[in-house]
């Protein structure tokens, strides 16, 4: 009787041992290793239990998982396709924070993998969601070139800002120039008139002709 009781203990253990060896098998079971992976930041882990091809694809779905804690919904299997709801809770300063969404799995080769780009589709908000993350970071691109865009016209600015001033200190200097010449050349010109005048005047008191001294003419006797 004892023998037979240690033979089955070594039957379950044996059994047990097996079945952690072979590794998860159902949808949820792959599932639940998955992301036990990935909260762990275990790439080769998240790698081996995936559709992904090489460490280098995974991008963690841009989350950092670290602290999350899961819980599982309603299992679907459709042929080589399943699917597990899922509900992962991360604990932050601010609180909190709760994602819902999809795991998708694919069956290759008798195996069960979790559809990597099926599952970020659905938690990035499915196909709607992809478009918004897409037109944010083409916003943010546009952002960024129109950004450089103004830096760059504002250098271009201040250059011909630059380039104006110093033009006009050239044009004000020239234009001082040439009203200092043009200033010389008009006092030479009034100094000549002043002495032209002033040479008449002195012709006019050496030879005056007076109205009253003319010579007058002699009576004519008819």
């Amino acid at each position: 009787m004892k023998l037979r009781s240690l033979f089955s203990a070594a039957t379950i253990g044996l059994a047990v041992l097996l079945s952690a060896c072979s590794g998860p098998e159902t949808p949820q079971q792959v599932t639940e290793t998955f992301w036990e992976a990935a909260i762990n930041d275990d790439t080769s882990g998240v790698v081996h239990y995936s559709t992904l091809g090489a460490a280098e694809d995974y991008d963690a779905f841009s989350t950092d998982w670290q602290n999350y804690r899961p819980q599982w919904g309603r299992v679907v299997i459709d042929g080589d396709q399943a699917s597990v709801v899922s509900r992962l809770t991360g604990f932050e300063e601010n609180g909190p924070r709760r994602r819902k969404f999809t795991t998708y799995l694919v069956r290759q080769d008798g195996e069960w993998l979790v559809d990597y780009e099926r599952t970020a589709m659905s938690i990035n908000g499915g196909v709607f969601g992809s478009l918004l993350k897409k037109f944010d970071l083409y916003s943010r691109d546009l952002s960024q070139q129109l950004d450089e865009t103004a830096a760059e016209a504002g250098t271009q600015m201040e250059q011909m800002l630059e380039e104006f001033e110093s033009a006009g200190k050239d044009l004000s200097e020239q234009a001082s120039e040439a009203l200092e010449i043009y200033s010389e050349e008009l006092r030479r010109a009034m100094e000549e008139v002043d002495e032209s005048l002033q040479r008449s005047l002195e012709e006019n008191s050496e030879n005056p002709r007076r109205q009253d001294e003319a010579p007058q003419k002699e009576p004519v006797l008819i």
